[in-house]
């Protein structure tokens, strides 16, 4: 018979085991607490209840054209009563959207476009006048659009800039797998002839720090640009588990010298909208955890200064006019997930969130306020943005994977 371990053995390793064991127990209480309690709350739809579309103060009509599917951002221009979205061929999208995890370059179908409206002129055939914005000379290639942000300069022209994701290529031009190599996306800047309706082409700005983007803001002065990239790296496994673990990054641009550097990469699960409020911070989406991160600019550096937590997965932000953040949501994260291989027959519900800020007791206080639900998902489906105009009493939404835009009217 082989002989007992010594009894001091025994006792060590009952020793080790009392310790790792309540060491792995914390471990794993860290990883759900700190990586899969919003992801499997906001994924599964643990505790939401989802609101019918009959709930809320609006009237909703869908405006169908083939310039108006898979509009992904879209930016109302209040003053010059526009509205302009990005919009591309919805079919495409289903192989070739980065953003969306599909990279088979194969699959797109052509430049993708900007469309305008008249939000004053619906017209007798509620399409409120739609056309494409035409693009000038000097622009080779196509566009594969994801966000946009536009300004007016001081000297009055209306600039766009524009998330483009080209597919790769390599030294002789060959398209290159992009499963490997990921996207080649970069940032179009045009400037608008208003009176023609044509982009004129200003520049493009490429750099490693625009990693994966999703969409940008420009800061008050028109030449710094706010971008964020939804993961932190182009490809590979370890991209495809950043949503559990956490990834992705917030990048600065300056569009007079193209450089461009990343800002802050800590404690983002999928950052996606970003927009600048009237109050001059930036809010950006920390998506798959369900909240609003607030950041203060300076000099190119970025400090997180708030945070808010709406207990909603969102997608793009915009402002209205009285300062409020408006926020496309996805009450329903696992439908998202389905409609991206059948689009134009499964029907997401979505919502529009209002975030408003305030002060109480000398603290700054967000209000947070569903002013739009579709449980059922007809009118409002799978929507990744919208644009709250206060002056005709309108919202408009559309969807990186919806064959429509949708305009509801607030009811009297």
């Amino acid at each position: 018979m082989a002989p007992s371990p010594p009894p001091s053995h025994q006792k060590g390793s009952s020793g080790v085991g009392r310790i790792l064991l309540p060491a792995i127990v914390l471990a794993l209480a860290v990883l759900y607490k700190v990586y899969l309690h919003n992801i499997l709350i906001l994924g599964l739809n643990i505790g939401f209840t989802v609101q019918p579309i009959s709930d809320f103060p609006y009237d909703c009509q869908k405006i169908e054209h083939p310039l108006l599917t898979s509009c992904e951002d879209v930016y109302l221009d209040a003053p010059g009563r526009k509205l302009y979205a990005a919009c591309g061929d919805l079919q495409a999208r289903k192989g070739w959207c980065p953003g969306g995890g599909r990279m088979d370059p194969s699959a797109r179908s052509g430049s993708n476009w900007i469309s305008v409206l008249d939000v004053d002129r619906p017209g007798d055939d509620g399409l409120f006048g739609v056309r494409k914005v035409e693009i000038g000379g000097g622009f080779s290639g196509d566009l594969d659009l994801h966000g946009f942000d536009v300004k007016q300069l001081e000297d009055g022209r209306v600039r766009f800039w524009l998330i483009n994701h080209r597919p790769p290529v390599g030294e002789n031009g060959e398209v290159l797998d992009a499963s490997v190599f990921g996207a080649n996306s970069t940032i179009e800047v045009f400037d608008l002839d208003q009176r023609r309706e044509v982009l004129e082409y200003v520049k493009t700005i490429a750099s490693e720090a625009v990693v994966t983007p999703n969409n940008l803001a420009v800061d008050d002065d028109g030449v710094g640009v706010v971008v964020t990239n939804d993961h932190s790296r182009k490809s590979g496994l370890m991209k495809k588990f950043e949503i559990i673990v956490g990834g992705g990054s917030v990048a600065h641009c300056r569009t007079d010298s193209g450089e461009c550097r990343i800002v802050a990469e800590k404690g983002f699960h999928s950052p996606n909208g970003v927009t600048r409020g009237k109050d001059g911070l930036f809010y950006v989406v920390n998506a798959a955890a369900g909240k609003v991160l607030v950041y203060e600019l300076v000099e190119g550096q970025v400090r997180r200064v708030d945070e808010i937590d709406t207990g909603f997965a969102m997608d793009n932000l915009s402002v209205d006019e009285e300062g409020s953040i408006i926020a496309a949501a996805f009450p329903d994260l696992m439908g998202v997930l389905k409609a991206f291989d059948n689009p134009n027959t499964v029907n997401v519900a979505s919502a529009v969130l209002r975030i408003t800020k305030g002060e109480v007791d000398g603290k700054t206080q967000y209000e947070v306020e569903k002013i739009i639900e579709d449980k059922e998902g007809k009118m409002l489906s799978t929507i990744t943005t919208a644009a709250n105009d206060l002056q005709s009493g309108q919202l408009f939404t559309g969807g990186i994977l919806t064959p429509f835009l949708t305009v509801c009217k607030k009811r009297a």
